[in-house]
């Protein structure tokens, strides 16, 4: 197998998803002056699965709009007359502000991204809306982007990989794609050929019907030396 690629899930592989989510949570409930024994954590997990299942269950609308829809359910149940006379549009971009562009590197990305970037055409896949990923921390990083905007596609379909790849312009055996969400990528991902290393961060169990990675790691240091085996050579430092 001879990658000439990388490609990521963003959101949650790269970055800190859960802490940006919580920080835009927290900045929610206080513009609503919302007092909830539930931590801001906790409701931002309410809305993400909120907006999965969304997003996942219809025809393709942009990200924001699902996620709109999304934080007035999340906020309705939470609290019932909160809403009242909110503009929910404006809070959600408050939310969305903060976890596109508080989520912080993990701690081993910017390493990894430094060596891999010197060697290797990298890519996101992402779910977010163009614009939203532009606002996020690592763009420098990448030269391009895949965006389910861009497929009209939310990941796993199998679109926004295959669009990714025509992007590339490389068969789905040289691309080795990165990513902690199992669901979206292993299965969006393995069906069309291309090789997974899975960034187990949680330490999470993979569904008995779920197809396997082709590589479970931690963090994405070992992706480092898998691809150095890989290729049969030793990058130079």
């Amino acid at each position: 197998m001879m990658i000439q690629a990388l490609t990521f899930d963003y959101f949650g592989t790269l970055v800190n998803v859960d802490q940006g989510g919580a920080r835009g949570m927290e900045a929610v409930l206080a513009r609503l002056g919302i007092d909830t024994e539930q931590t801001a954590a906790d409701v931002y997990l309410d809305w993400d699965i909120r907006n999965v299942r969304l997003y996942r269950s219809g025809a393709y609308r942009r990200y924001a709009s699902v996620a709109q829809d999304a934080m007035r359910a999340c906020l309705s149940t939470l609290a019932p007359t909160a809403l009242k006379g909110q503009d929910v549009a404006k809070l959600t971009d408050l939310f969305l502000t903060h976890l596109v562009e508080s989520s912080p590197p993990h701690s081993d990305a910017i390493e990894f991204l430094e060596w891999a970037s010197a060697r290797f055409p990298l890519m996101p896949i992402t779910n977010m809306d163009s614009d939203l990923w532009q606002r996020s921390q690592l763009t420098r990083y990448f030269e391009h982007v895949t965006t389910a905007e861009m497929a009209k596609a939310y990941k796993p379909s199998q679109a926004i990989f295959a669009l990714a790849l025509d992007r590339l312009g490389l068969p789905a055996s040289s691309v080795l794609h990165c990513s902690l969400a199992s669901w979206a990528d292993i299965d969006g991902a393995k069906p069309l050929g291309m090789p997974v290393a899975w960034i187990n961060r949680g330490g999470d169990t993979l569904g008995i019907w779920q197809p396997r990675p082709d590589y479970e790691f931690t963090n994405l240091s070992p992706v480092r030396d898998t691809l150095q085996s890989l290729q049969n050579i030793t990058f130079g430092e």
